[in-house]
């Protein structure tokens, strides 16, 4: 019977698919902070807020997918996770200040200033990403070559 085919390493495909959790959980939050801004002051939805709404929850379900695969042990799945987070934290450093027409220490006081509910998910969602594209290049580049399964007849 043939070996299986080398599968991402155990404990950092856990431990990425966890800080994935984390990250789509904080970027819900980003997402549904925007819904309640957008129908608190005037019930008209700005274009920032659009954006952030709807990438927020994007962003959480592509994550989503990505952390099963990961959870699965798949590398494809860790690399892709790895790579959805490395582009979620340029997105919302360098991108977005180019989108809107804001400064980078404008952009990065909002990020990391900790500020009213949006910008503590926000700064958690940048924290919790760069540690899942760590922990997932970890689970993809560190293979791993057991059986996944009890093979019937192998009698190791």
């Amino acid at each position: 019977m043939p070996s299986p085919g080398p599968r991402a390493n155990a404990a950092a495909s856990v431990i990425a698919g966890i800080l994935a959790l984390l990250t789509a959980v904080m970027l819900v939050w980003f997402a549904l902070y925007n819904v309640v801004l957008a129908t608190g002051a005037n019930g008209r939805w700005s274009s920032v807020e659009l954006v952030n709404m709807l990438g927020g929850i994007a962003g959480a379900g592509l994550l989503l997918v990505a952390a099963g695969f990961t959870f699965a042990r798949r590398i494809s799945g860790a690399w892709t996770l790895c790579g959805l987070c490395v582009l979620y934290v340029t997105a919302t450093i360098f991108l977005a200040p180019l989108l809107w027409g804001t400064s980078l220490g404008a952009q990065l006081e909002f990020v990391f200033g900790f500020d009213q509910g949006d910008g503590v998910a926000v700064a958690l969602a940048v924290i919790f990403s760069v540690l899942t594209a760590a922990m997932a290049a970890i689970a993809g580049g560190v293979k791993s070559y057991e059986p996944t399964a009890a093979v019937p007849g192998d009698r190791r």
